[in-house]
């Protein structure tokens, strides 16, 4: 087949997905947990000491004089809290129930709920890390208890067990006296979808990689601290919150007050791929599409025919597109990677179906097949029935090649840096997650859109409204 003058742009695709992790006490995100450690390395306590975090961001707040130390905008909003609302320390959790350094987090900061009773008040915000099959689900899980009131008993019952096991539910609820139907369908109906993938996003914005994560008062501590450490930092913002209800701030605006000039976000000077916290204005163009054009959610999905993890994920999007139906539109974009010898063909193959009508039938038939050589894409030819000539002599041209071009533009423009990647109302999504992970997206960000219909928004252009603004 003749090549094109994508060769260059095919270059810019293949670059690598791994990601700079800090090296902290605790699971990170995207990688397998080791065993824990009797001694654990300390890491710096200031969030700007975490790799890749440019505090010369020109955006980056003006300090305050009677404010120190670094700080993160945390926003407690709709979290579990135990301690009083106005207590003068504020520590923002955020677990993952399977994490065995969560676990010991949680025993230290049982500690110092103690040791400080009536001066602390604790959030918990959802981190599920992708290695731990069970956290996703328990963080659903544990926004069901909270609904019924029993939030904590369930949150501390759990950090008791040896391991987490889901298929033991009903039992949890038990323990904790809840009503377990209630929990199931809370949890199969993903009615807590919203508030889980806002804290991720949240966690993300702010710098989190790992877990446990903490901000007391805003300052960010990553890992699971030694007791004494965190003892200093709450002694710190105790004397600080003192001082600052000397100068008039109310007992209840002290967390305002340590805010009021933090951080909104983390800045990263070498940050790969798209951003988990941010939306992306991805257009949909001329690009192939299934689905209803006026469904609520669309996900946009960048693709390549010979990538196994995108055969994998498209197994993942049918099920999910399955499960929402006709609240759910799917976008196709071409990202051949150069390494892939048949992805290109595969490419042409699909868009010369389409000529014929049949763009999503070869679609199905690529991800499902053995091997792309060009008797292979023959053969699916002949099976959909295409005008086998026509379809050879447009796969063999070049007249895809702008349009291919054009979602590998897009593709680099974004930052993508392998595929699979999807972006469902412009939420990004990297690699071939789970069918879980994938529908609680899908679910908040159908609440998002609902929410906009019900203010009086247009489907029309409903989509270019939600790629635009969260608001």
């Amino acid at each position: 087949m003749p090549k094109s003058r994508l060769s260059s742009l095919l270059g810019a695709a293949a670059l690598s997905l791994s990601l700079v992790a800090p090296l902290l006490p605790g699971c990170q995100r995207g990688k397998a947990p080791p065993d824990a450690p009797a001694e654990q390395p300390r890491a710096g306590g200031d969030a700007v000491g975490l790799p890749a975090f440019d505090v010369s961001d020109p955006a980056a707040p003006e300090g305050r004089a009677d404010v120190p130390h670094e700080r993160f905008f945390v926003e407690v909003g709709d979290a579990p809290t135990r301690g009083p609302a106005d207590a003068p320390v504020t520590i923002v959790a955020f677990y993952d129930f399977e994490c065995a350094y969560c676990e010991r987090g949680h025993q230290t900061i049982q500690a110092i709920e103690e040791l400080y009773a009536g001066k602390v008040r604790v959030a918990y915000k959802a981190f599920p890390l992708d290695f731990h099959s069970q956290a996703l689900a328990t963080a659903l899980l544990v926004r069901s208890a909270h609904a019924q009131g029993k939030f904590w008993p369930l949150h501390d019952f759990l950090f008791a067990q040896e391991k987490i096991d889901l298929r033991r539910r009903d039992d949890y609820a038990r323990a904790v006296g809840l009503d377990a139907a209630r929990l199931t369908q809370d949890v199969e109906s993903l009615r807590f979808a919203g508030s889980v993938a806002r804290d991720m996003r949240e966690g993300h914005r702010v710098g989190v990689r790992g877990t446990p994560a903490y901000f007391i008062n805003g300052r960010a501590l990553s890992g699971a601290r030694p007791l004494g450490e965190l003892r200093a930092v709450v002694d710190e913002e105790l004397a600080l919150a003192e001082q600052w209800r000397g100068q008039g701030v109310a007992a209840g605006s002290v967390y305002a007050h340590a805010l009021a000039g933090a951080f909104r976000s983390v800045q990263y000077s070498q940050r790969k791929g798209p951003r988990p916290d941010l939306l992306y204005p991805v257009p949909i163009g001329a690009s192939p599409q299934r689905g209803d054009p006026l469904a609520p959610v669309t996900v946009v999905a960048f693709t390549d025919f010979e990538c196994p993890y995108c055969a994998r994920g498209n197994e993942t999007l049918e099920a999910v597109r399955r499960r929402f139906g006709a609240e759910l539109r799917v976008v196709f974009k071409h990202l051949p990677l150069p390494f892939h010898a048949q992805a290109f063909p595969a490419a042409r193959a699909a868009m010369a179906a389409g000529e014929q009508g049949k763009f999503w039938e070869m679609h199905d038939l690529l991800f499902a097949a053995k091997s792309l050589d060009e008797a292979s894409l023959m053969a699916m030819a002949r099976e959909l029935k295409l005008d086998v000539r026509r379809f050879k002599a447009a796969m063999e041209s070049a007249r895809f090649d702008e349009a291919i071009a054009g979602d590998l533009e897009l593709a680099r423009t974004i930052g993508l840096r392998g595929t699979p990647a999807y972006f469902v109302n412009g939420r990004p999504i990297g690699g071939a997650v789970g069918e879980l992970e994938m529908s609680i997206v899908v679910q908040a960000e159908l609440e998002r859109a609902k929410a906009r219909l019900a203010a009086g928004a247009a489907r029309e252009g409903l989509y270019e409204a939600l790629i635009s603004s969260e608001e």
